[in-house]
């Protein structure tokens, strides 16, 4: 299993150290290259100094250089590892430094063609070293043929290696031991980052699937992880709230169903014992119980239908001729009980599922024509992509208004007339879901408006 601990520490380890990999070998290019300017300009300040220092004796018409100067810029014989020699443009050997005995210095590379510059080359006690040289004329010279003197200064890199070295050493080390540190407090900085977010994943871990009650402590969760958890405990909320909804289901689904079989079992109980008593009213019975028991089957497929969006193929619906096709279906009970339909419809044709679309539409007319008091008015108006039921509704308050939609609910004392099994708001919410809109409910004084969209 992977650990975003582990992973950022890798990560940023990683990053460390080829951020001090990198960085240590930038400063020792750095520091190598200054010191390497640093010794050419050394070279060049001892080749002036001598240069300065240099003089012809006009009574034995020779080239000299002061000694003293010499020792100062550090040629003398005790200084081994530094050299120089003038040359004439023959190349014959005017002067050089103790140092090199009876020995001279290798030509450098570039010496006969260009009138200054720097090479490497090999020093008489065969070491690597780097010279300079120059042009120059002494200023005393007064046609004595020391005119156009070439001088070489040469010194052993070898000091300069060793401070190359120490300081390669000593970079090294401060990397490593930085890299080190950098890691111990890298583990505990990331530690101490990602403890909110494995609090937080401990909390999830202890929650029960059969107490979702808990709720997980949002305080003190830092801003990016803030809304994950509030949106957890919303999640956790409606967890909570559709497992309650589906034990009554469960519980009213099997009470809906135990009362039709009950009785037919005892009427089959009954026509067994005594067959001359299965008279035509107790076989009339009989078939009212299957047909309710019937309908209630058919509204469970259709909810499971609607709630498992379950396809159907779109139809051109006419939406006035259905909604008169719902109310002439109760025709009967509306006259009974005196009410007074009044249909407001925009005419037109739309495509859209045609089975849930009559499901929608028939239980809107059914739940306001069954609920609505006698003598009242049902007010329906309709447009392609809305239906609008308005009716009379003394006996709910607006805590009922939000249970409406939930299945097998039905205000108290409803439960006893058998023609209602309280599914049909909730067919209403998920057919009109499946159809790509929804709906809502409101009391609009004492009046319960159902307003239904879908996507036409």
């Amino acid at each position: 299993m992977r650990s975003i601990r582990r992973q950022m520490s890798l990560a940023v380890g990683i990053a460390a150290g080829l951020v001090i990999l990198f960085g240590g070998l930038g400063v020792f290019l750095t520091l190598r290259i200054a010191l390497r300017n640093q010794f050419d300009a050394s070279l060049r300040t001892k080749a002036e100094a001598l240069v300065i220092a240099s003089d012809v004796d006009e009574e034995e018409d020779e080239f000299e250089i002061d000694f003293d100067v010499q020792s100062f810029a550090g040629f003398g014989s005790t200084s081994p590892g530094d050299y120089f020699e003038v040359r004439t443009r023959d190349g014959e050997v005017v002067e050089s430094s103790p140092s090199l005995g009876n020995g001279e210095l290798p030509t450098p590379p570039g010496f006969d063609s260009e009138a200054e510059g720097y090479a490497m080359l090999l020093l008489p006690d065969n070491v690597e070293g780097r010279a300079h040289w120059r042009t120059f004329t002494p200023a005393e010279d007064r046609d004595h043929g020391f005119r156009d003197l070439r001088i070489i200064v040469a010194s052993d890199l070898g000091r300069l290696r060793r401070t190359l070295r120490v300081a390669a050493i000593t970079i090294g080390s401060f990397g490593v031991v930085g890299l080190v540190v950098s890691l111990a407090l890298l583990r505990y900085v990331v530690g101490a980052g990602l403890s909110p977010l494995q609090r937080l994943a401990d909390d999830v871990q202890r929650i029960d699937v059969r107490k979702l009650a808990r709720r997980l402590d949002v305080e003190d969760l830092p801003t990016e992880l803030a809304g994950v958890g509030e949106k957890l405990n919303e999640l956790l909320g409606r967890l909570e709230a559709t497992f309650a909804r589906e034990r009554r289901f469960s519980s009213n689904a099997a009470h809906e169903l135990r009362t039709p079989l009950a009785e037919l079992k005892a009427m089959a109980e009954l026509g067994a014992a005594w067959p001359e008593e299965m008279t035509p009213e107790h076989l009339a019975e009989m078939l009212e119980a299957i047909g309710d028991l019937e309908t209630l089957i058919e509204k469970l497929a259709l909810l499971a239908r609607a709630e498992g969006g379950s396809q159907g193929v779109p139809e051109p619906i006419d939406l006035e001729a259905v909604l008169a096709e719902c109310i002439d279906r109760r025709n009967s009970e509306i006259e009974s009980r005196r009410l007074r339909v009044e249909l407001r419809v925009e005419p037109g044709r739309f495509l859209c599922d045609p089975v849930l679309f009559r499901a929608v539409a028939g239980n809107l007319v059914d739940n306001a024509v069954a609920y609505s008091p006698e003598g009242s008015v049902v007010r329906i108006e309709a447009s392609a992509g809305c239906i609008r039921v308005v009716n009379e509704a003394p006996d709910l308050n607006e805590e009922d208004v939000e249970r409406l939609f939930e299945r097998f609910w039905r205000k108290e004392g409803v439960r006893a007339d058998g023609r209602h099994s309280g599914l049909g708001l909730s067919i209403v919410r998920s057919s009109a879901e499946f159809l790509g809109g929804g709906c809502r409910a409101a009391l609009e004084d004492g009046r319960l408006c159902i307003e239904v969209l879908w996507s036409s």
